[in-house]
């Protein structure tokens, strides 16, 4: 269950009133011992001694307040911290001294839960109490203006504990995370299992990865929410502990400064490639089919020499191609770089590549080597044919959450993500393949993501944990579709090559990024210099991770005008001093002048930002890192404005295969249109050549008809290649045709208003005897499914999901079970399924799975499993979630010309029968008259299906001269097993014949109805449904029920839900079936 976030309405604990008091106070007593104007030969240094002496009592009184803040809010840390470890201590005791029960969990879980709520709380507090101290600074330095610096000498005090969050903040994650592994173990036990395993990392895998922004506001939130339910993942750890007892009672263990992330976490360097001209950014942005990016990897500090490093080349796939995308990995050692990148190192064969990756891999077997060889070679490759050179750099500290006994999720946070400029200068050594951690950069070349990352990573078809979807609702973590953090840097860096933008570079946190500063057209280069650039900003976060002399050339830049930037964004509610009103200019400028700094140019090295994550007891808050500039930031030149640039779209437009196919097929119905307009007018000629009276009438309406024709041909061909040109271009609107319809039906109207009108009464009949019934015989409505296409060929009734399901060529089309209302008939027929490759003729329901009878063409048909998985929330059947069949596997069976299927269950065919699938179809057989097709039915037991294999035999065959004794025609159309009897229906005969199969006694022949004149021999398929009324009846209150027959007509395609009623054993059809 998520944490929930801390109230808003935290109040400060600053006595301000009392602080603001002592500065007016000051103030006074600094205006009242101003010199004059006569007297500024003095000594600028003599006069701000005196300055700073009048404000001595002001200082105490602040310090003070500061460490009265500072104590509570430490009492208060140490206090949640001590509970935190009672708390485990106390969790480790019941798990070794009871025997495990759910009470015992609930417990530990309520307290643990009570104290994450204090630790946001605090973190609240902590936040609230910091920017009311900034605020008190940022005035008590404008009003008082004598070179003493309340704000900075705030802001280093908010460096340390407990103003520092993550040195409490992560000491209590990892305590909980613990907390929260035994709570775990004592419920696994009390269910009688048993997972403490050492997690060891899976060499292959699948997995659905979903990627969240998580501001640091949010950052312990969601951390807290996700120990909850998966532990911190250290390797070589059992079970998910990561403390031992004696590091939990231990105040000196390696809880101390925020141990999560100082020796928790995983620092991680990827150097992307990519070619001059951006080609593998463009394709990756595109998503395109084969789309590939290579990148070198390593973790922790660069490796050098002999040490290992890990190539990694992914490849897109779309699905429509039926290949998964994926990840391939290759290490090499690190001295080996430059000569593979090396585009002029002679020819590599498969002997090189071997010997390369051998000295990385020595431990690997001769199968693996040959595959990483290869691979190696694949690689160099693409290196050559892109002309790949280092393009962008990233690095992150990464903390990941995993069960040691299952790779079903994977929780990771990238926090204090970087991209670093691989091509902002040139590397310092020329055997160097990419930049090294000595190397010199300007400022600008490094840029902090404004978000930490946070990746779900879930194996298989399982949903993400309900916590997680707790945090989207709250707004904690927002999802980031296909967020990269190679396009991120590749396009910050290279504005000038790339074509387009990702999308995420107009949310509002990367804009500042992507659209630089922007001024008045009347700013003067004085105001460039002290705007606060929302770039620098965010690069100027990673204060927390620089160290020695380019941690200080960022920091120590102040100016006077920053501070006034600072007051209009804190929004204090404070009354500004004029400075005439103060001091005088002389004064003024020489206190300004004491912080200006004279460096023109600021460099950092990559060194810097080696140890990312490291030092977060110097991390800093955004109002004070908005606060350290550096004049070359803004002034820099060579940054290329992205405000112009197209931005791509959040939801690409996939074209596939399959949209031009039905594009096609789109025009040829159009076309079919026209052809039926055409025949229409011919049949007009005929008939008015036949009768003159009629003749110049009939010659109008068939005229007209034909040019309607035309017209029709002619504006499909319009909109087809209008939608290619769309599809083409990625286009993702456009598409509705608002006209065709509406000239399509005016054409039908007015042919059949001229018809009407020019060929007198026209007489419109069916000879079908089936009379629709309500609640006798019903037929069903087959709107929401192309009728043209559909030709039932089966029917079955899945009660769990109250759907009956219809096999019709590669679909599987779903109804509504049961007997529909009258008023509820024109429910919408929808596909559940669709097979390539299949022409399914029958359906079964075997466990879980639905099995389907599939006729082939090469005299072998095939058994196909099916099973039903979430699809979508739109509502199908009164709002219901719908649901969709997805194969599972298929089996090869020798039978051909396949009709029907039946599961006989275990016993039901003979004492100790076991259960069975029966397959009718139809063998060709020589007779003295020829070839003839003859009846047989194959049994194959439950237990032989297999899912490893992919051919199935048949166990034993049922006798066909018991089935069909005395029939003409053999062929089976579909079979069921109902309620201890054998159900086959014989479609060329109408006949559904019903056996004893224990005695293989014939014990009823039901003659079947006919639907439609000239499809008396089309029933394909039947199903028998017993349905409860729900209501009771007679002295023992038994449930009434009724009996359902659904049949499933070919051509026309046709689907009837008929009420059987039952006397003497026997099944009577209704009245409206006309038999």
């Amino acid at each position: 269950m998520s944490t929930p976030s801390p109230s808003p309405t935290t109040q400060t604990q600053v006595v301000s009133i009392s602080l603001e008091s002592a500065l007016d106070c000051a103030a006074r007593q600094l205006q009242s011992g101003l010199l004059s104007v006569t007297e500024l030969d003095s000594s600028v240094k003599e006069k701000v001694s005196k300055f700073n002496a009048s404000t001595c009592g002001y200082e105490e009184t602040y310090t003070a307040e500061l460490d009265r803040l500072t104590a509570s809010l430490s009492a208060s840390a140490h206090t949640i911290e001590s509970k935190a470890r009672a708390l485990l201590l106390r969790a480790d005791a019941l798990a070794k001294s009871i025997s495990p029960s759910i009470d015992v969990s609930v417990d530990l879980r309520a307290q643990a839960k009570a104290l994450t709520t204090e630790l946001l709380r605090l973190h609240k507090q902590t936040d609230v109490d910091a920017q009311e101290l900034r605020r008190i600074a940022l005035l008590a330095d404008r009003r008082l203006r004598t070179g003493r610096d309340f704000e900075e000498m705030t802001e280093r005090r908010f460096e340390s504990s407990p103003w520092e969050v993550d040195q409490i903040g992560g000491s209590i994650v990892v305590l909980l995370s613990d907390v929260y592994s035994v709570i775990r173990e004592l419920e696994t036990k009390s269910e009688g299992r048993q997972e403490d395993k050492e997690w060891v990392a899976p060499t292959s895998f699948e997995r659905v990865t979903t990627k969240y922004w998580v501001s640091d506001e949010h950052l312990y939130e969601v951390l807290l929410s996700s120990v909850q339910d998966l532990p911190l993942l250290v390797y070589g750890k059992k079970g998910g502990r990561i403390l031992n007892q004696k590091e939990v009672r231990s105040t000196d263990s390696s809880l101390a400064n925020g141990a999560l992330w100082t020796s928790f976490v995983t620092s991680i360097s990827s150097v992307y490639f990519d070619s001059n001209d951006m080609s593998m950014y463009s394709e990756r942005l595109k998503r395109s089919e084969g789309a590939q990016l290579f990148r070198i990897r390593w973790y922790g500090s660069k490796p050098r020499g002999e040490k290992n490093v890990f190539l990694e080349l992914k490849t897109h796939h779309e699905k429509w191609i039926g290949d998964k995308s994926v990840k391939e990995r290759c290490a090499i050692q690190e001295k080996d770089v430059s000569q593979l990148l090396d585009f002029k190192s002679g020819v590599w064969d498969e002997a090189r590549a071997y010997a390369m990756v051998q000295k990385a891999n020595p431990s690997e077997d001769e199968k693996s080597m040959q595959k990483l060889a290869i691979l190696l070679l694949k690689m160099r490759a693409t290196i050559v044919k892109f002309k790949l050179t280092a393009c962008v750099r990233t690095k992150y500290t990464r903390v990941a959450l995993q069960s040691s006994s299952s790779n079903a999720c994977r929780l990771t946070f990238d926090r204090d993500l970087m991209v670093i400029n691989e091509r902002g200068a040139a590397p310092s050594s020329s055997n160097s393949w990419c930049l090294e951690d000595h190397d010199t950069l300007s400022q600008h070349d490094i840029v902090k993501i404004p978000y930490n990352v946070y990746e779900v990573k879930i194996a298989g078809e399982d949903g993400k944990p309900n916590f997680v979807t707790e945090l989207e609702d709250s707004r904690a973590i927002v999802e980031a579709k296909k967020f990269s953090k190679f396009l991120s840097g590749a396009s910050l860096f290279n504005a000038g090559k790339v074509e387009t933008l990702p999308w995420w570079s107009d949310e509002e946190a990367f804009a500042p990024l992507y659209n630089g500063p922007s001024y008045p057209a009347t700013a003067t280069a004085q105001d460039l210099v002290i705007t606060p650039s929302l770039i620098q900003c965010s690069r100027d976060e990673n204060a927390s991770t620089l160290s020695g002399s380019s941690r200080d050339s960022i920091e120590r830049p102040l100016v006077q005008h920053s501070r006034d930037y600072l007051q209009r964004q804190l929004n204090g509610s404070y009354t500004s001093v004029d400075d005439s009103d103060t001091l005088d200019s002389s004064v003024k400028r020489s206190i300004m002048n004491q912080s200006l700094p004279t460096t023109t140019m600021t460099t950092m090295t990559t060194t810097s930002v080696s140890n990312t994550g490291q030092s977060g007891k110097k991390r800093r808050g955004n109002l004070v890192s908005m606060r350290r500039r550096s004049a070359s930031m803004i002034l820099k030149e060579d940054r290329i404005s992205s405000k112009s640039k197209p931005i791509a779209s959040k939801q690409r437009l996939r074209v596939e295969p399959k949209s031009h196919f039905a594009n096609e097929r789109t025009f040829i119905q159009w076309i079919s249109a026209a052809l039926l307009f055409i025949t229409f007018s011919q049949l007009l000629y005929i008939l008015g050549s036949s009768n003159p009276a009629i003749e110049g009438q009939t010659a109008i309406a068939g005229t007209w008809m034909i040019a309607m024709s035309l017209f029709i041909a002619v504006y499909a061909l319009v909109i087809y290649y209008r939608r290619v040109y769309l599809m083409q271009n990625g286009k993702p609107y456009g598409y509705a045709d608002f006209f065709g319809p509406g000239l399509l039906t005016f054409a039908v109207i007015s042919g059949v208003a001229l018809i009407l009108a020019f060929s007198g009464e026209f007489r419109f009949g069916t000879t079908s005897t089936l009379i629709p019934m309500s609640g006798q015989c019903m037929k069903r409505s087959l709107s929401g499914v192309p009728v043209m296409e559909l030709q039932p060929s089966g029917a079955l009734v899945d009660e769990k999901e109250g759907l009956l399901l219809v096999p019709s060529l590669n679909h599987i089309v779903a109804f509504e079970a049961a007997l529909p209302l009258e008023g509820k008939n024109d429910q919408q027929a929808h596909i559940v399924a669709t097979v390539p490759g299949a022409n399914m003729e029958a359906l079964e329901q075997v466990g879980n799975y639905i099995y389907a009878l599939s006729e082939g063409t090469d005299k072998k048909s095939e058994i196909i499993a099916l099973e039903w998985i979430d699809s979508s929330l739109d509502g199908v059947f009164g709002g219901a979630t719908s649901r969709r069949l997805q194969e599972s596997h298929r089996w090869e069976i020798s039978l051909q010309g396949v009709e029907g299927m039946a599961l006989v269950p275990e016993g039901q065919l003979g004492e100790g029968s076991a259960a069975k699938l029966l397959v009718a179809g139809l063998l060709i057989e020589p007779t003295t008259k020829g070839l003839v097709e003859v009846l047989s039915i194959d049994a194959f037991d439950q237990d032989s299906f297999d899912f490893t294999q992919t051919k199935l035999d048949n166990t034993s065959k049922v006798n066909k001269k018991v089935v069909a004794k005395g029939l003409k025609d053999e062929k089976v159309g579909s079979m069921q097993f109902f309620e201890g009897r054998l159900y086959v229906l014989f479609d060329n005969e109408r006949v559904v014949r019903v056996f004893d199969p224990k005695t293989g006694l014939i014990v009823q022949e039901l003659m079947l109805p006919i639907a439609e004149a000239g499809a008396e021999h089309e029933w394909e398929g039947m199903r028998l449904q017993r349905i409860n009324n729900g209501t009771s009846s007679g002295l023992r209150g038994a449930i009434e029920s009724r009996v359902v027959l659904h049949l499933a007509l070919d051509s026309p395609a046709q689907i009837w839900s008929l009420s059987l009623q039952q006397e003497e054993g026997r099944w009577i059809m209704p009245q409206c079936a006309g038999v």
